[in-house]
């Protein structure tokens, strides 16, 4: 499966990216989006979630990967105080 590496900046301008084993991701996010943390984290859990399927359906297993990624953008999500601030898609 083709892994995507998606661009995100995190509020206080702090870039990063985020992996998927999956295109899936890209049927979520697109360059130039904007979406408070709560939205990301709902959006991101989907994306990963639905990339980590695909992965099973594919190969009998979920991907670990995606959902260790999932587990990291929790833990960046979770020392966020304001979840109204925004993350920018790059």
């Amino acid at each position: 499966m083709p892994e995507v590496y998606l661009k995100v900046e995190w509020p206080g301008n702090k870039q990063d990216e985020i992996y998927s084993p999956s295109t899936v991701i890209t049927q979520y996010f697109e360059r130039g989006m904007e979406l408070t943390v709560a939205q990301f984290e709902l959006k991101v859990s989907e994306a990963l979630g639905k990339a980590s399927q695909r992965v099973y359906e594919r190969y009998g297993y979920e991907c670990t990967s995606a959902i260790g990624e999932l587990n990291r953008i929790k833990r960046i999500t979770s020392g966020i105080n304001d979840k109204n601030a925004t993350i920018k898609i790059l």
